[in-house]
């Protein structure tokens, strides 16, 4: 019995310590230094990240992406095939949930204002055809500033592109050519 009360007094001698450190750490220290309203927490996957400081449609890194979008895959919503005014550039994985994508041009689609208010940020959807792929393929190999800056995995776009072009090949009925990639 001696033996278990010596046990139960270190224990408290140490946890007493820690709890209280714990405590101050969690509801006094941290509270004045982050603000809840700068951060988010990210459920999906346990990301906490800063909301940007900059307008986010201002940004030259946005307007550099969205014209080299619309010169790839063209002024027409990939979803629904309408010709609009006011297109929108969307996240194919929603930049809510995969922030680090947000700058990525592949992870971007050009749609309709009503299809991606339909798709909304609770759907993956990529509506990108082959020659849009294709496309963005060749002009990710011509251009270094987006190899080096605004693409995700390069790899992993190419292998779709590919396995896409080879899909579509087999349900048509003319020469198999294989995409410059």
């Amino acid at each position: 019995m001696m033996e278990y009360q010596k046990i139960f007094v270190s224990m408290i001698c140490y946890i007493t310590p820690l709890s209280v450190v714990l405590y101050v750490l969690l509801f006094h220290t941290l509270p004045t230094k982050v603000s809840a309203a700068n951060y988010y927490v990210n459920f999906v996957a346990p990301v906490i990240v800063e909301k940007s400081k900059l307008s986010y449609g201002n940004s030259a890194n946005w307007k550099y992406l969205r014209k080299k979008i619309f010169e790839v895959q063209g002024d027409r919503c990939l979803c629904c095939g309408k010709k609009s005014e006011q297109l929108h550039v969307d996240h194919i994985k929603p930049k809510s949930r995969y922030p680090h994508l947000e700058f990525m041009i592949d992870n971007l689609q050009v749609l309709c204002p009503e299809c991606n208010m339909k798709k909304s940020n609770s759907h993956e959807t990529d509506y990108r055809k082959t020659e849009h792929l294709v496309s963005l393929v060749r002009e990710i190999n011509n251009n270094k500033l987006l190899q080096r800056k605004y693409v995700y995995d390069f790899k992993v776009l190419e292998k779709l592109a590919n396995k896409r072009f080879k899909a579509e090949m087999k349900n048509r009925s003319y020469m198999q050519v294989l995409p410059i990639v």
